[in-house]
């Protein structure tokens, strides 16, 4: 399994982890810059994907957070 630190999380490249691995806390970092693809640059969510979170079931954030890569904000702070 790979693993690159990126911003103040991690993600882990594996895309046959359950679900249930993945939290359903949003991933942003507050660094709101939308590309030209509309993907966030500090986040790496879709436009659509912001919009609509407040909306999503835990499973579908937790798959958001899966294409993502994303496991958790580092809170070593």
């Amino acid at each position: 399994m790979s693993v690159v630190e990126r911003g103040q999380g991690r993600a882990v490249s594996d895309p046959l982890l359950p679900l249930s691995a993945f939290p359903a806390t949003s991933p942003c970092l507050k660094v709101c810059l939308l590309d030209v693809g509309q993907e966030c640059r500090g986040c790496r969510r879709t436009l659509s994907e912001i919009g609509s979170w407040s909306r999503m079931t835990l499973d579908e954030r937790r798959a958001v957070n899966r294409r993502l890569g994303f496991r958790g904000h580092d809170e070593r702070r």
